[in-house]
């Protein structure tokens, strides 16, 4: 399986949001930037700090969305998540549909997507290199 290509239409998928409802991939299309983050399998307290913090700082233009396919359990995850005051979704993939929509076989990868629907950025990383300067390319490329 491939990453989608910079410049493909990203496939619309919706999905339950554990931070509460449900995430419309075609809520934003047209109006906002979609960075989406297939996160690692474990949870770094920095790297949720820093995305949480630029969620924050970009929210106007910027939807930023994570894609986690193993959690212990929904109840928990939920309760974690509002512990640490994350409020971008962060939507569950249990089957990993999202996964293969967008040509992930193991996290981490980063995808910018513009107001069109259309990949500007993607990028592979290891979970430890998962860090906020990739983040923030891609919001840049979004935009």
């Amino acid at each position: 399986m491939a990453l989608l290509q910079i410049g493909a239409a990203a496939p619309a998928f919706k999905g339950m949001s554990l931070t509460g409802g449900e995430f419309d991939f075609e809520t934003f299309k047209g109006t906002k930037g979609i960075v989406i983050t297939f996160s690692p399998d474990q949870i770094n307290p920095t790297q949720v700090s820093w995305a949480k913090n630029l969620y924050e700082k970009n929210k106007a233009d910027i939807e930023m969305v994570s894609v986690t396919r193993k959690i212990p359990s929904v109840t928990m995850a939920k309760a974690f998540l509002m512990q640490l005051g994350i409020k971008f979704p962060v939507v569950y993939d249990q089957k990993q549909e999202v996964f293969g929509l967008y040509g992930v076989e193991s996290p981490v990868v980063i995808y910018g997507i513009n107001k069109a629907g259309v990949v500007t950025y993607a990028a592979q990383v290891e979970p430890k290199d998962f860090k906020q300067a990739a983040v923030e390319e891609a919001m840049a490329q979004a935009r």
